[in-house]
């Protein structure tokens, strides 16, 4: 999911990560209820609020690695109903732009039932912003844990393994390059967005690689890059598009890169007033975990 929030007419866009780390597992593994075929715009978190489960039982069952990726197209099964829970504790959460009540469960390990039933809600698809929710039996979630080449101080084995994403590389260090912002980083932010994956649309429309909303494009097209039409359509459109962004967003952290990474996620506003979400340092320190394997 994306949020879209303001710095002096910039419309900042964030991935409010709905699936980028995985919580402990509630049903037995092998227990299937079924299958669902994966959709455009859809995310892990969204396919579990619909279904009733958690983003940790689909990902434990399909034996997804890091489920931020998911394919449309893929047939996940669905996990049958277990009594086996483990035992959290409730928690409460602040309900964000862009945020659903289907992606707050998936991302707390929790159902849009047991959502709606703590707090009362007569109608789940409508959740107000700041609006304080409970939310019972959530989970912190733990880092995904994803396999590298080279004895774990290479790429990522999925990208080693995706010859096509491979190819874009140079693409990535050669913007990366040009607007002085480090490899590293780039590689590392872009392939935890979108792995890479030019053809990925977020439920809200934020697009391909960098994870680009309409009006973040418009803006770096018309301010930023001063009249250029780049389509986040075309994978080298919108790897630069990225680019450019992300460099802004360095300028106005004071090249801080986890100040630039937690603006992209939720907005440089937000991060200048010093209230960073758990989930934004998360993001945070996931990306920057990943910057050695792209050096």
């Amino acid at each position: 999911m994306r949020a879209v929030r303001g710095m002096v007419g910039l419309v900042i866009v964030t991935l409010i990560g709905s699936a980028a780390f995985v919580a402990h597992p509630t049903t037995k593994a092998g227990a299937t209820a079924g299958t669902v075929t994966v959709r455009r715009g859809d995310t892990l978190s969204a396919i579990a609020g619909r279904a009733g489960t958690t983003v940790a039982a689909l990902a434990a069952l399909n034996g997804i690695r890091n489920p931020d990726h998911v394919e449309v197209g893929q047939v996940l099964k669905l996990p049958a109903a277990s009594g086996s829970a483990p035992v959290a504790a409730t928690t409460s959460y602040v309900v964000r732009p862009g945020d659903t009540a289907s992606s707050i469960a998936g991302r707390f390990g929790t159902t849009v039932a047991a959502l709606a039933a703590a707090n009362k809600l007569k109608n789940p698809n409508i959740v107000v912003i700041c609006t304080k929710l409970v939310v019972p039996g959530s989970l912190p979630p733990p880092p995904v844990v994803t396999g590298f080449a080279n004895g774990g101080r290479g790429l990522p084995n999925l990208l080693v393994a995706s010859p096509d994403r491979l190819r874009l590389r140079p693409r990535f260090q050669y913007w990366a390059s040009a607007y002085g912002v480090p490899a590293d980083l780039f590689q590392a932010m872009t392939w935890w967005e979108s792995g890479w994956r030019n053809q990925v649309v977020s439920s809200t429309g934020a697009v391909g690689i960098g994870q680009l909303m309409p009006n973040t494009v418009t803006f770096v097209n018309v301010v930023l890059l001063r009249g250029t039409s780049l389509d986040p359509a075309k994978p080298a459109d919108n790897s630069r598009l990225s680019a450019r962004f992300l460099r802004a967003l360095l300028d106005a952290t004071g090249g801080k890169a986890d100040g630039a990474l937690a603006a992209y996620y939720q907005g440089l506003a937000s991060v200048r007033a010093g209230h960073i979400y758990v989930d934004t340092k998360n993001y945070v320190a996931g990306i920057l975990s990943f910057r050695g394997h792209f050096r």
